[in-house]
């Protein structure tokens, strides 16, 4: 993929986000590596921060289990800015605009108190651990690309383009810090997402369920990795713990999260 079609591309998705539509994205548009992948992205992302209300507050990282990889036929996990014009509190209305073909996911988040130091060669988790505060959190993911054009690609482009779109960003719901969160274990942690007061997502368990705290050591060496950093207060949200569930506008959607805390948000009617 030639440096111009980076350009292209970013800005093709650049006016996507800021515009709140979908493009059905070109062929010759299209990574063919991650690394392309990264370099639009990064560019994109740019693009869209140079907003202050865009300002970029953290990490996401979806696909970060081995079950899930497989199944999705990935060759590892999916990274994406959080922007902060996409974040919400508890109990908020989120703007349906963020959520195109939405799909919600209850996840652990973690709110950085320090910039994160090296001891080594990488960033540890339990370096890591000591520095954060978790929160429980629901990502909700959107697409800027059209059902058609993401219908055409096989797995491995739907990978890239995901990458390329901010790791299929949407909105991100972000509940009240538990400072007790090393007490529990994250891997069996049974939650119980609803939409609509619907029956509970299945939870993701043994290999389908990426360990939060290898997903966030993941995420911040990648981070680094790329020339970029962590900063204090900033979010990285490590992956869903059940099933995804979509949502549309006017949906209400909430999550019991034994130990670690409750939310709920409201997609918008319009």
């Amino acid at each position: 993929m030639a440096r111009g079609n980076f350009r292209r591309a970013a800005v093709v998705l650049a006016d996507a986000w800021l515009g709140g539509w979908e493009v059905d994205f070109s062929a010759d548009l299209m990574p063919v590596d991650r690394s392309g992948a990264y370099a639009v992205q990064d560019e994109m992302a740019g693009r869209v921060a140079s907003g202050s209300c865009h300002a970029v507050v953290g990490w996401k990282v979806g696909a970060t289990s081995s079950g899930v990889q497989r199944a999705e036929g990935y060759d590892g996990p999916i990274p994406g800015r959080i922007f902060g014009s996409t974040v919400y509190g508890d109990g908020t209305v989120v703007a349906a605009a963020l959520c195109r073909q939405g799909k919600v996911e209850g996840e652990v988040g973690f709110r950085f108190k320090a910039v994160p130091v090296k001891a080594g060669g990488e960033f540890s988790r339990e370096g890591l651990a000591e520095i954060v505060t978790a929160v429980p959190a629901f990502d909700i993911t959107s697409t800027r690309y059209t059902a058609g054009c993401r219908a055409r690609w096989g797995n491995r482009q739907n990978m890239l383009a995901g990458i390329a779109d901010n790791g299929n960003g949407g909105a991100v719901v972000l509940g009240a810090e538990c400072r007790d969160w090393t007490l529990l274990d994250l891997m069996q942690l049974r939650v119980a997402l609803r939409v609509n007061g619907g029956t509970p997502a299945p939870n993701l368990l043994g290999t389908w369920r990426g360990d939060p705290l290898d997903a966030l050591a993941w995420t911040v060496n990648h981070v680094y990795e790329r020339g970029l950093a962590i900063a204090a207060g900033d979010v990285v949200l490590t992956g869903s713990l059940t099933e995804p569930q979509p949502v549309k506008p006017g949906d209400k959607v909430e999550c019991e999260m034994p130990g670690l805390g409750s939310l709920s948000c409201q997609v918008s009617l319009a």
